[in-house]
């Protein structure tokens, strides 16, 4: 059984991070400074614990009316949502073109009210989308700022840092992202009197700790390990055996902050933390990258058109997750993971967010119908093949189904070309 998903990070990088760990040399503001240098040469990044950390903390600068609104990218996590809230702000979310990923730039045009303060544009399942015409909206408007989300598009250290035009751009390097360091965010911020305020707040946040990081470690090392074909299989199979529903115990296992979650995300990433996050941005080999992104255009130009993946049109996608739509998920997942691909409808936090007028119509229908599909580096070609056969083969079963109850929602010819 082929893992839903490979932890992005090598043994190496693990056995580095247990060593770090037990290293006393390291200082914060050496190791943020390089972190930040390497980030950016323009003296505006910021690190921080996670997007989420780094964007309540910004979100905090601002000292924007409580009741102002934020026009925000349809799909996003939860926790973006419980922010906003924390701070007193109203969110509106508009829809994306599930061809591209990109926000419509006609919503967030019709979107915005004399309240609306900022946008939030979400980069999403591993594709980014051109900035270009939500600045031509808000160029019109002074008081409107712009915040990207890039915790999904990091495409290589020397790639994408988030348009120069933006107020804050956000990178995560989280347990399951791109390049991961079990952890970690780095944030350009545009003004150097928000950046600078940004810094003095979260050095008072107390720090996570050496243990917390090691124990941390440990486990995602247990989980990369728990990836590979033969352990998950074996793994899956003992779950069934005694009649515990796996696609919990995976899921639970990479979720990030549980409980309270302000306070939980006003912390310093731990000193191991930075170092392993430093030598991750230092010798990320870029050739894994363009690996996975050859392992979902593979996969991806077999399918029809009805059952493509979202974001397939962008010419900037790196495939970090592979989600298409269906109007019939259990019997999808059910199909691959006969045929040894662990799928899952529910083991991503993306959701559709939720305004004072309910969700963007599109995201709401197309997350209810969503299934992830394993597509990544590790997996053969042959395999590949094989997963997108049976993609095609549910594809060609639909069209009999959807005669049966045409009140479908989502037409699948919204991922067509």
């Amino acid at each position: 059984m082929f893992a839903r998903k490979q932890i992005d990070i090598g043994y190496r990088d693990l056995t580095a991070a247990l060593g770090y760990c037990l290293c006393l040399g390291f200082r914060r503001r050496e190791l943020s400074t390089d972190l930040e240098s390497l980030w950016s040469e323009d003296d505006d990044a910021v690190a921080a614990l996670s997007v989420r950390t780094a964007f309540d903390c910004w979100l905090a600068t601002q000292n924007f009316p409580r009741g102002s609104e934020v026009i925000v990218s349809g799909i996003n996590i939860p926790d973006m949502a419980r922010i906003l809230e924390h701070h007193g702000l109203h969110m509106v979310p508009v829809d994306v073109d599930l061809h591209t990923m990109e926000i419509l730039a006609d919503e967030v045009e019709e979107a915005i009210t004399p309240r609306t303060r900022l946008v939030l544009v979400a980069h999403l399942f591993g594709s980014r989308m051109d900035m270009d015409p939500v600045f031509e909206i808000t160029d019109q408007h002074s008081d409107i700022l712009v915040v990207e989300d890039c915790a999904q598009a990091f495409d290589g250290c020397n790639g994408y840092r988030g348009d120069d035009r933006s107020d804050l751009s956000l990178f995560s390097f989280g347990a399951i992202k791109t390049a991961s360091a079990l952890g970690g965010a780095l944030a350009r911020v545009r003004d150097a009197g928000v950046r600078e305020r940004m810094r003095t707040t979260m050095a008072t946040y107390p720090a996570q700790g050496r243990g917390y990081f090691f124990k941390r470690t440990l486990k995602f090392a247990a989980l990369k390990t728990l990836g590979l074909n033969w352990v998950y299989t074996a793994f899956t199979q003992a779950c069934g055996m005694f009649g515990v529903d796996y696609d919990k115990l995976v899921v639970n296992a990479v979720r990030g902050f549980r409980g309270d979650l302000i306070p939980l995300l006003r912390r310093q990433p731990a000193l191991p933390q930075l170092a392993l996050l430093r030598r991750r941005l230092r010798q990320y080999p870029r050739e894994r990258l363009e690996a996975r992104r050859h392992a979902g255009q593979l996969v991806n130009h077999q399918l029809p058109t009805s059952l493509r993946c979202a974001g397939h049109a962008n010419p900037h996608n790196t495939w970090w997750l592979f989600p298409v739509y269906t109007n019939y998920k259990s019997e999808l997942v059910n199909d691959l993971r006969a045929e040894g691909f662990d799928a899952t409808a529910s083991s991503s936090q993306l959701c559709a967010m939720e305004g004072v007028d309910g969700p963007a119509v599109d995201c709401e229908d197309f997350i209810d119908g969503t299934v992830y599909v394993p597509v990544y580096a590790d997996i053969p070609h042959d395999a590949l093949d094989r997963l997108a056969a049976t993609l095609r083969q549910h594809a060609q079963a639909i069209p009999s189904a959807l005669e049966e109850e045409p009140e479908t929602e989502l037409e699948p010819a919204i991922l067509a070309d």
